[in-house]
C-alpha cells in the first residue's frame, strides 16, 4: 500500500472549528492525505482523537494576545520544523496568522488559508480597523492560495485589498446530505424531542443555532420573541447557544431573565445531534450581524425547515427572498419578529419555501463537492511549485 501523497497540518483555534468545520474535509481526504491538527485543548479532543484524528494541542487563542500569540508562533514553527510537512492549511483569522507566520519562517513549500468569514469591516472604529486589516494582509500575503467559501468574501477582499486576485480561489461550503436527511430519523421524533424539553405539541417554535455573542443577534431576537409572545402566548423558543472559550462579547444569561421570556426560551450550551431539534421546530431564526456562509441554514434546509434570516451577504448565497426562505434587515427586532410571525401564521407558504430550499441547497452545497475542490487546489499548487 502506498504511502499518502501529502503531508498536511491544518492550524485552527479551537475543537469546535475542528468538529463543526475541518472534520469534513479531513475525513473526506483520508487516504490521500496524513493529517495533524493544531488547534487549543478542548473537553471533547479525546473525543476526535478516538476517531483517529492525529490533534497537537498548542493555545491558540481567538482575541489579540501578543506574549500567547507569539509562543504559539513558535511552538508550530517548531513543529514544523521537526516533521517537515508538505502544506499547512490554516482555518479562521488567528489560525491563519499564527499558522502562515510559522509556516513562512519554517519554509514550508504549499501554504493555504481558508476564509470562512470576515472580521474587517471598512465600518468598524479605526484602530480595529487597522489591526485586522493588517493581520488579513499578512495572512493572505503569506498564504499561496487563500480559499473562500463565499463568494461575496472573495470579491469583497480583493476590492478592500486584503487578498490579492491571483492567489483567491473559490472553495465553498457545504454539509453531508446523507447526514441531514429527514427520513433516517424516527416518524415521532418531533414529540420525543417537545416531550423531552418540555414544549407542548400544539405551541409554535422557534429554533435559533449560534455562538451566545452580540453579533449573532440574540438581543433582537429576545426582543422579537416578546414581540411574538404578545400575538400568541403559546410560542417557545429554544436556542442551542454554546460559549467558545476565548470568545470575546459573550452574552450574560440575564438575557433570557426577563419575565417576559423566563418561561419560553430553552437554553441549551451544547446539543450533539440537531436534527432532532430541526425535527421538532416549526421555524429557524438567524439574526446574525455578519456571517461566511453560514451552515446552518444548510442543515434546516435540508431537514425541510423553514428559515428565517437577516438579509446580509452570508445568509443570502443561502436563502433567497421569498423563495426560500424570508430575510429581513439586521439589528431589527421589528422586522424579525414579523417575519417570523409569517412564517408561523403562514404554514402552506413556509413549506413551500421550505421545499424549495431543501432542494436547492442540495444542488449548491454538497460537501463531498467542497472536498474535491479543496483537494483539486493542493493537487494544482503542488504540481505548480514542481515545475
Amino acid at each position: 500500500m502506498t504511502a499518502p501523497s501529502l503531508r498536511v497540518l491544518y492550524v485552527t483555534t479551537t475543537t469546535y472549528v475542528v468538529r463543526y468545520v475541518l472534520i469534513h474535509d479531513v475525513r473526506g481526504l483520508r487516504g490521500r492525505t496524513d493529517a495533524t491538527i493544531v488547534c487549543a485543548n478542548g473537553s471533547d479532543i479525546r473525543e476526535l482523537r478516538r476517531e483517529g484524528l492525529r490533534i497537537i494541542p498548542i493555545p491558540i487563542r481567538r482575541k489579540l494576545s501578543p506574549v500567547t500569540d507569539v509562543i504559539a508562533i513558535w511552538r508550530v514553527w517548531r513543529l514544523l520544523r521537526r516533521e517537515r510537512f508538505d502544506l499547512l492549511h490554516s482555518y479562521v483569522p488567528k489560525g491563519g496568522f499564527v499558522g502562515q507566520l510559522a509556516a513562512f519562517l519554517a519554509r514550508v513549500p504549499h501554504r493555504i488559508h481558508s476564509c470562512r468569514g470576515l472580521v474587517y469591516t471598512s465600518t468598524m472604529p479605526h484602530l480595529k480597523r487597522w489591526v485586522i486589516r493588517l493581520a488579513d494582509r499578512l495572512t493572505n500575503a503569506l498564504a499561496h492560495r487563500t480559499v473562500f467559501n463565499s463568494r461575496a468574501d472573495l470579491d469583497y477582499s480583493i476590492q478592500e485589498g486584503l487578498c490579492s486576485r491571483r492567489t483567491a480561489r473559490y472553495g465553498g461550503t457545504g454539509i453531508d446530505f446523507e447526514y441531514y436527511d429527514p427520513s433516517r430519523l424516527p416518524s415521532d421524533i418531533r414529540q420525543q424531542v417537545r416531550e423531552e424539553i418540555g414544549v407542548p405539541s400544539d405551541a409554535p417554535l422557534v429554533l435559533t443555532i449560534g455562538r451566545f455573542v452580540i453579533e449573532k443577534g440574540y438581543r433582537e431576537l429576545a426582543d422579537a420573541a416578546v414581540q411574538l409572545r404578545r400575538q400568541d402566548s403559546r410560542v417557545r423558543f429554544v436556542w442551542v447557544a454554546p460559549i467558545v472559550a476565548g470568545e470575546e462579547d459573550v452574552l450574560p444569561d440575564a438575557l433570557i431573565n426577563r419575565p417576559e421570556l423566563e418561561r419560553c426560551v430553552i437554553l441549551l450550551r451544547s446539543h450533539r445531534d440537531l436534527r432532532p431539534l430541526y425535527a421538532a421546530a416549526d421555524v429557524l431564526a438567524h439574526p446574525s450581524y455578519r456571517e461566511g456562509v453560514p451552515r446552518v441554514l444548510m442543515e434546516a434546509a435540508a431537514m425541510g425547515l423553514p428559515i428565517v434570516a437577516t438579509d446580509i451577504p452570508g445568509c443570502r448565497e443561502v436563502v433567497s427572498h421569498t423563495v426560500t426562505g424570508l430575510l429581513c434587515p439586521p439589528r431589527d427586532a421589528g422586522a424579525l419578529s414579523d417575519a417570523l410571525a409569517t412564517t408561523l401564521h403562514d404554514r402552506s407558504g413556509a413549506r413551500r419555501r421550505a421545499e424549495a430550499a431543501a432542494k436547492d441547497v442540495r444542488n449548491r452545497f454538497d460537501q463531498n463537492d467542497v472536498t474535491e475542490r479543496i483537494w483539486d487546489i493542493y493537487t494544482k499548487l503542488c504540481h505548480q511549485s514542481a515545475r
